[in-house]
């Protein structure tokens, strides 16, 4: 009997996917040691799209040499409709007023929709005579800092629970790619939740939580409210909050007063702020809603009355933070987290519209040692398709931008 040529995959053990409904590792066919996009067939394409928006993030061991060309060809597997863009745009983000420059991420030349991220700098690498990239220092960027004795004892935290999309102008592409080149040789961290428990991960790790797993946990009222409300996000969201610090769980800006106010961004126009529903449909799993909500970028809130037709509108940021907060908050405890362990060659896709993913880890004192670099490629395309909403109404807003 001829031995099977097909792609499969197999559900991470429970002991690391515990509640968090998130986790698969995909097992290439026989023979084929690195992904080939030619050799797969429309089954293993097929297996792979089921693989994904049934578990939100998947992974393929062992890519360490393949071609940064081959991560936009394939997103398109499973976003057909996925531009040749990536989605913070053509260039690298490097304007002071964008907290995206923080990163200072690269672009690949010879594949400009995939990003470098890590911390560490690079000499000619990929086309690029220097690269330094930085992995954010959560210290400075949250209301309550760790302390130094915290900091000491392996503890870490979320910096900003975001999805890939800078809420302007383009639209959240439907996958992520992110593909380990380097991993910093340092002993795991611990992140310590409200419960009192804690969570011991990688240096470095990439933490997700699902969307589908947010909306279960919400009371039957918090749901009904989420599936008829829409989210006005604030205009050039990354720019606005630039200068705001997050809260502790990083799912909120906890204090009103430090957003750069609104007539002093750069130009801009509602019909290219982003607008999207609380509750997003699933490709493949259309029963199943995903609360999808960015907690610090949000600006105002429509609720429609069902029964009624009337919507009413929350524009008051510090009670649209505390709305979306209340509902957000119940996700962050250590068995809903999925924090992947990175291993160099690993490539990881997720659903970048049905989980909320953040860098973790304590690096940036670290940045000058050479074993303790840490490399990542991103690619993630802007889609063409609006997010669409789980619950259809009419006079919905289905375009993904303020409708006047």
């Amino acid at each position: 009997m001829p031995e099977s040529t097909s792609l499969t995959f197999s559900l991470l053990p429970d002991s690391i996917r515990q509640s968090s409904a998130i986790g698969a590792e995909v097992q290439l066919p026989p023979g084929m040691s690195k992904l080939d996009l030619d050799r797969l067939t429309e089954k293993d394409k097929e297996t792979l799209r089921k693989a994904l928006f049934e578990n939100q993030v998947i992974v393929i061991r062992g890519q360490k040499g393949i071609d940064a060309t081959v991560l936009p060809q394939f997103a398109k597997v499973f976003d057909p409709s996925a531009s040749d863009v990536h989605s913070a745009g053509e260039k690298a983000v490097s304007d002071p007023k964008n907290i995206l420059s923080a990163y200072k991420a690269g672009r690949i030349p010879k594949a400009p929709q995939v990003g470098i991220i890590g911390s560490g700098t690079f000499h000619d690498y990929e086309g690029l005579k220097e690269l330094e990239v930085i992995h954010l220092d959560h210290t400075l960027f949250h209301e309550k800092p760790l302390a130094q004795e915290e900091i000491d004892q392996g503890y870490t935290r979320p910096y900003r629970w975001h999805m890939d999309t800078p809420f302007y102008e383009r639209l959240p592409g439907e996958v992520t790619i992110l593909h380990s080149i380097r991993i910093p040789n340092l002993p795991d961290q611990m992140i310590k939740f409200p419960d009192g428990k804690e969570k011991s991960i990688g240096a470095g790790a990439t933490a997700f939580f699902s969307g589908a797993r947010a909306f279960a946990l919400l009371t039957p009222e918090e749901q009904e409210f989420a599936l008829n409300t829409t989210v006005t996000y604030a205009p050039q969201a990354y720019e606005y909050i630039r200068q705001c610090k997050a809260s502790e769980d990083g799912l909120t800006i906890p204090t009103l007063g430090s957003e750069v106010p609104v007539e002093k961004l750069s130009e801009w126009s509602w019909d290219k702020v982003a607008e999207h529903p609380m509750v997003w449909r699933n490709p493949l799993n259309p029963d199943r809603p995903f609360l999808q909500v960015h907690g610090c970028c949000v600006f105002k809130l429509s609720t429609r009355n069902p029964a009624t037709g009337e919507v009413t509108v929350i524009d008051d940021v510090e009670k649209v933070r505390n709305v979306v907060y209340n509902m957000q908050k119940k996700i962050y405890a250590a068995e809903n987290i999925y924090a992947h362990r990175w291993e160099e060659g690993d490539l990881v896709i997720f659903h970048n519209r049905g989980v909320m993913h953040s860098i973790t880890g304590q690096l940036s004192q670290h940045k000058h040692d050479e074993d303790k670099k840490r490399m990542l490629w991103q690619c993630t395309m802007t889609s063409v398709t609006p997010p669409k909403p789980f619950r259809t109404y009419e006079g919905v807003n289905d375009t993904g931008y303020v409708r006047a």
